[in-house]
Formats: C-alpha cells, sequence, structure tokens
C-alpha cells in the first residue's frame, strides 16, 4: 500500500525528551491498547526509504517484488495528517493521527502493520532486547537429496519475524531473498502456501544461509544447512519417506526465568522430523501458572 504522510520527525522528538545513550527499545501504544516495539537501532539508526518503485511489478502483491531504483531516505514520523492508499496530499486528512510511520530498509520489507494509528503513548526502554529464534529447514543439514527436492524453511512465529537467505554462500541480510512472504496469521487464506512462501528447490550440492529479522527484537543468528544432491538416482526424498513412529519430543528451552505476567512461546520439535504421529499434547504441573 501507498502512503503519504506529513508529521513530527521521531528523532526529533525523542532527543527533546532527553532520551539517552542507554535507550535500547521503543514501544509505542495505542488509544486501544495495540503496541508496536522496535529496537533503537532499528528506529533510529538503520536507514530507511521511500521506494517509488514498490508496486512496479504487481499492484498490491507484496510477494512479487518492487524495483529497489530511485530510493529515497526519509524519516520516521508521528504523522498529524496521512492517507491511506494515495499519493496526493491533498488527500491527507488527521482521522488516523497520531500515526507511527516509517520507511522501509528494503523494498521487500513489510513496514506496514507497524504503522500503528492513535499514538497516545511512547516508553523508552532500557532493557536488552531480546533475539529472534533462528530459522530451520524441514530437512534435516547434511542430508543427501535427490534432485529437485524441496527445502522449506520456518521460524517460531512466521509472521513478523521474517526469514532472509542465500543460497550463494554470503551472509543473508534484510536485502537478501525473503521466504516468508505470507504471515501465518494469513494462510488459512491461502490455497496454495508454496505458490507465496515458496520452497527452495534443490538442483545441485547447496549451502543455505538463513537469519530471522523482525520489529523489536534483535537478529537471528545465521544458520546454515548444507545439502548435497544424489547422484547416482538411488536417495528418495526424505519428506516423502516414513519415519516411523516419534522417538521423542524436543523443546527449544529447557530453563526460562520470566518476570512476573510476561509470556514466553515455546517450540517442540517432534523426532525423528519426518514422524508419522506430529501431534503433540501440553501439560502442566502446575495449571495455575
Amino acid at each position: 500500500k501507498w502512503y503519504t504522510a506529513r508529521g513530527v520527525k521521531l528523532r526529533d522528538l525523542l532527543a527533546m525528551a532527553g532520551v539517552k545513550e542507554e535507550a535500547k527499545l521503543v514501544r509505542f501504544v495505542s488509544s486501544d491498547g495495540y503496541q508496536v516495539t522496535l529496537t533503537v537501532k532499528q528506529l533510529l539508526k538503520d536507514k530507511r526509504y521511500y521506494f517509488p518503485g514498490l508496486q512496479e511489478n504487481h499492484p498490491t502483491d507484496g510477494s512479487v517484488p518492487g524495483s529497489p531504483l530511485g530510493a529515497v531516505e526519509v524519516e520516521p514520523i508521528l504523522a498529524l495528517v496521512s492517507a491511506e492508499g494515495s499519493t496526493e496530499p491533498n488527500d491527507m486528512n488527521d482521522r488516523d493521527s497520531l500515526m507511527l510511520v516509517i520507511g522501509q530498509r528494503a523494498v521487500t520489507e513489510q513496514t506496514n502493520p507497524l504503522f500503528l494509528k492513535y499514538v497516545s503513548k511512547i516508553e523508552v526502554l532500557t532493557a536488552q532486547p531480546e533475539k529472534w529464534d533462528s530459522p530451520k529447514a524441514n530437512i534435516p543439514s547434511g542430508t543427501v537429496v535427490p534432485k529437485g527436492t524441496l527445502v522449506r524453511l520456518s521460524n517460531k512465529g512466521n509472521n513478523d519475524d521474517k526469514i532472509h537467505y542465500t543460497t550463494d554462500g554470503t551472509t543473508p541480510t534484510v536485502e537478501s531473498p525473503m521466504y516468508n512472504w505470507c504471515a501465518s496469521r494469513w494462510w488459512p487464506l491461502r490455497d496454495d502456501l508454496d505458490s507465496v512462501n515458496r520452497p527452495i528447490r534443490i538442483e545441485r550440492d547447496t549451502v543455505i544461509k538463513a537469519i530471522t529479522i523482525g520489529p523489536g527484537k534483535e537478529d537471528s543468528d545465521v544458520v546454515t544447512f548444507v545439502f548435497k544432491v544424489d547422484q547416482s538416482g538411488k536417495a528418495v526424498d526424505p519428506t516423502k519417506v516414513s519415519g516411523g513412529p516419534p522417538t521423542g519430543v524436543t523443546l527449544d528451552r529447557s530453563v526460562l526465568n520470566l518476570r512476573v505476567g510476561s509470556t514466553f512461546q515455546l517450540a517442540a520439535a517432534v523426532e525423528p522430523f519426518n514422524a508419522d504421529d506430529q501431534r503433540i499434547i501440553w501439560s502442566s504441573s502446575d495449571t495455575s501458572v
């Protein structure tokens, strides 16, 4: 979507408020309680742009990247007036003010969910930001696979936590290809998810490097997946072979310290990865927690 907006530079506003170097996170709270959190690096230190070619290749489908050419650096603002779906300043009004509006670091970055309307409070936090969890592949790294095998990447949320990857040996960044274009909250509306979140086809020995990048947390560690193509023609696609009954379940955390009132989403993985029964039943020794 296009947005036209005019307002107050957040950099100036926070400077006037006396925000100091120890600030790590900035949280914007809407009058209806909805929140958007960004790291100081994401909000004030990373360069962000307006891309005039954003919709060049498709007017509405964000999974078809537009052109990054002609980018113009823009400042994050609290918009006093704005217009959605228009490039005409005369269309702007104060219906959504105060509204957080920030540019994109790359033409593929999905910043629209961060455009918080009716901002009523800004909180500056000094706590060290958490890291996003690293991406996972649906086939274990090191597996010998037949030519044409499809590798699917995922992470814990698959929403605003976007997976960026490379297959040329370079370290992925926000400008690298994005895997999970479609957020998981929209998956029920997609008949063919693979047409948007495109699996990586292994045609030759391949090294995939992947990272999770998203708002409010530091980038994840980079993970590497190595796949070798079987030249004998005897290997079978491991995702199409029964792994038999489950042999175990592992969690992504074995110990977790939480402050009262906070939450954490655990992720469980069934072993082997292709076990026939992937269902998980959660239970607790203390259901009051």
